[in-house]
């Protein structure tokens, strides 16, 4: 599962590491002698444990929190029976607060804990059995990776989940699910035997930042280990709140940043641990003894680097050219968070994957509501389900061959693009303006 050339020396071993991938091993074995029925259930069950979580998180995690819920105080002169905590029917018998969180409130949170089960349940038998192998590849060589891969996607859809329904509701993304979704993904992929997708040109190997190429030896050494650094210090700043005002001036517009930055104490705080923790990680895998990890470590970290980067040149792009926001900076930290499980070569498919997806909804309920404005990371998330689900197809018969070919070049092409819109859609404020 390593790339070529991604070994590095160490010195010594990690008893507490070692003693927990073995621990982690021993479970994982025992999970897989079980039939597939009972391991399907298995994961039904834990899926519906995280959609309780996830319907919390919705209304708990939003700017304008709801106290909607088995979980919040119940209304003046009602009181919560335990029927009402179980999962899928206690929504249901929720409806008699209809009148205080409106008609209908309970459908959707049914719905959640209902579908995200079946859904989940469904992928895990479709990816542990070999659904986006190529074909002819048997799946049993490859269990125990497709299981954290899956563990992987299963993560990450929590937290899609989570990030949808907040934006549908108040078109923003809180970093109550960014932060700690980031880090997540960038443990899993230090620590995990196997996290981002297979790379089946030439062979199957666990994707990198240098796929479908070899991992260049350099980035094992002093300038990889800056990297990480510095793009772990870059997505920490870019978290801050910051707001640039020029209105008094340059002084002022310079006192106005970083007085901003300071007084919003909950912000920094949560981008402080969260800086931290990814720099406990780069350190940890920089000396651990497992160094063939540094490698997906980097790789997330770059994937993260890219997603967010693209996202954030078209937010500014776009809005340049609009003269007017075209995305949320939510967009940005989502699209970060989704590069850390996935790489940075999953990401940019989503990345022209999603407009696709977002034209076809805004479309339809355009036709049923005659709104066109609505939220963009929900696209984002349709498309990264898209790409891990059709994986193989995109990836194999496709985009390897692209990446192949062209090399780092990708990453130029991007950007020109990038480029190219906001002065395409300048151009076309600017007709528009003339016209009207």
């Amino acid at each position: 599962m390593l790339p070529p050339g991604s070994e590095r020396s160490c010195n010594g071993h990690d008893p507490l590491h070692f003693a927990l991938r073995g621990y982690v091993s021993v479970v994982m074995n025992l999970f897989l002698q079980w039939p597939i029925t009972v391991r399907t259930g298995i994961v039904a069950l834990c899926a519906l444990v995280v959609a309780r979580f996830v319907n919390w998180a919705i209304y708990n995690w939003a700017y304008h929190r709801r106290p909607i819920g088995p979980w919040n105080p119940p209304r003046e002169g009602d009181a919560r029976h335990l029927a009402d905590h179980l999962p899928i029917v206690g929504w249901w018998l929720l409806r008699r607060e209809a009148g205080d969180h409106g008609r209908g409130f309970w459908i959707r949170p049914l719905c959640i804990e209902l579908l995200f089960p079946l859904a989940i349940a469904a992928y895990y038998v479709f990816y542990t059995e070999g659904g986006t192998l190529p074909r002819g590849v048997l799946a049993l060589p490859f269990q125990i990776p497709l299981h954290w891969q899956f563990l992987a996607h299963f993560l990450l859809a929590s937290l899609m989940t989570i990030a949808t329904f907040i934006d549908f509701d108040e078109q923003s993304i809180p970093d109550h699910v960014t932060i700690p979704g980031t880090c997540l993904g960038l443990c899993g992929a230090l620590l995990a035997p196997a996290w981002f997708p297979f790379d089946t040109l030439g062979g199957i190997t666990e994707l990198h930042a240098a796929s479908p190429g070899r991992w260049p030896a350099w980035l094992n050494g002093p300038a990889g280990l800056k990297w990480a650094v510095v793009i772990t210090l870059v997505w920490g700043f870019a978290l801050l709140d910051r707001r640039w005002i020029r209105r008094r001036g340059w002084k002022k517009a310079i006192e106005y940043f970083f007085v901003r930055m300071v007084r919003s104490r909950e912000v920094w705080m949560a981008t402080a641990v969260g800086v931290a923790v990814i720099l406990v990680l780069i350190a940890y895998g920089w000396t651990a003894a497992n160094p063939g990890r540094w490698t997906y470590l980097l790789s997330g970290l770059l994937g993260m680097a890219f997603a967010g980067g693209v996202t954030w040149g078209v937010r500014v792009s776009a809005s340049t050219g609009l003269g007017v926001e075209a995305l949320g900076f939510g967009d940005v930290t989502l699209m970060a968070m989704i590069g850390a499980y996935i790489g940075w070569q999953p990401s940019m498919l989503v990345f022209f994957l999603a407009p696709l997806v977002a034209i076809a909804f805004v479309l339809l309920r355009w036709m049923v509501t005659g709104e066109t404005a609505t939220p963009y990371g929900p696209y984002l998330c349709a498309a990264t389900v898209l790409v891990l689900v059709f994986w193989d197809a995109l990836w194999s018969n496709w985009a390897a061959p692209v990446f192949a070919s062209l090399g780092s070049a990708v990453v130029g092409i991007v950007v020109a693009c990038v480029a190219l819109m906001g002065i395409l859609l300048w151009i076309w404020r600017l007709i528009k303006e003339a016209i009207l």
